[in-house]
């Protein structure tokens, strides 16, 4: 296999680190928590299965560093329900 087809494969292959949240209209959405552009397998920004918002990008990187759920709701005005969401997916997350 070349190298082409082995990127090509990798990218099908490949889902970027994406978590459903409802924040404050009450519906359930998939949101990135990479930043657009930052994985090199992501091959797009946003799309409607899942997109960046910067709130929840913010919150997740501050749940990587420790922060807890209470804390992020408050910090960055989301439902505790999503913040407790992110702090879990930041303790099992790995690079993207």
């Amino acid at each position: 296999m070349n190298r082409t087809s082995r990127t090509a494969t990798h990218r099908q292959r490949h889902t970027c680190p994406r978590v459903t949240l409802a924040l404050h209209d009450g519906i359930e959405h998939a949101y990135r928590l990479d930043a657009p552009g930052t994985c090199p397998h992501s091959g797009t920004a946003n799309s409607k299965a899942s997109a960046c918002e910067p709130r929840v990008h913010l919150a997740f990187l501050l749940a990587r560093q420790g922060h807890q759920a209470t804390w992020l709701a408050d910090f960055a005005d989301l439902p505790l329900p999503a913040a407790r969401r992110l702090a879990r997916a930041a303790a099992h997350s790995s690079a993207c």
